[in-house]
């Protein structure tokens, strides 16, 4: 059984009217639905386990699990998929992923996957930032990414939010070849307002831990609510 574990926190509480099911659980034009497609440019076969994290209320208000297990059903991963339940959504996606290896006992390499994107790629059980660059793109919101900085010998040297230091950001894939260390750091920046990933690995870079980047293909943005309506 492989030990790379594959992660998607989908946890985010958005809508606090609970009125309307986040845009990600809903479905494309060939009926995959969106947080299930981000996954589909990956070679699956290579994780041990896939967990995708949610709040349980919008489980109960939409059977999410049902819809979901749908889905996996179709696509043949169904063995090896689970879905976490939170009871009430946390403060950082940090802290989503945080709990989600804590309490289901999570070792060994992991690839933090956003929902909100769809990318294909190799993967690598290491550490590992999936990158595309900004002039691939024909539209994009700049304000929403980190970038990332990468020196003649090919590794990553910084990453910062929101501000543009390099022409590659940060595609929404996070390989942590020991998912350990993701933990002991959390636990240190875990009191910072508004934590990122971003500043989970950058803290790890100062430590003088390596990251490289892999250029990923086929780079989708799906954005935030709004821009998804737009465009979608």
């Amino acid at each position: 059984m492989s030990k790379y574990t594959l992660i998607v926190p989908i946890a985010a509480d958005t809508d606090k009217m609970g009125t309307e099911m986040p845009y990600l659980f809903g479905l494309d034009s060939n009926g995959l639905m969106y947080c299930v497609k981000s996954i589909m440019g990956l070679p699956l076969e290579a994780f041990g386990d896939i967990y995708f994290t949610i709040l349980r209320k919008h489980n109960l208000r939409y059977r999410l699990i049902e819809m979901m297990q749908i889905q996996f059903d179709r696509l043949g991963i169904s063995h090896k998929t689970h879905i976490y339940e939170l009871e009430k959504s946390t403060s950082s996606q940090p802290e989503t992923l945080y709990r989600t290896v804590v309490e289901n006992h999570i070792t060994g390499a992991v690839l933090f996957k956003d929902a909100d994107s769809y990318f294909t790629t190799e993967v690598y059980p290491e550490n590992m930032l999936y990158v595309f660059p900004l002039d691939g793109l024909q539209m994009v919101n700049p304000q929403n990414k980190s970038y990332v900085t990468i020196d003649d010998m090919y590794y990553i040297t910084n990453i910062i939010e929101k501000k543009i230091v390099s022409r590659f950001f940060c595609a929404g894939g996070y390989g942590i070849e020991d998912v350990q260390n993701f933990v002991l750091e959390y636990e240190k920046l875990s009191t910072l307002p508004q934590l990122h990933l971003s500043h989970i690995v950058y803290s790890l870079l100062l430590q003088q831990v390596h990251f490289r980047p892999q250029i990923v293909k086929e780079y989708q943005d799906w954005g935030t609510k709004e821009d998804f309506k737009r465009n979608y």
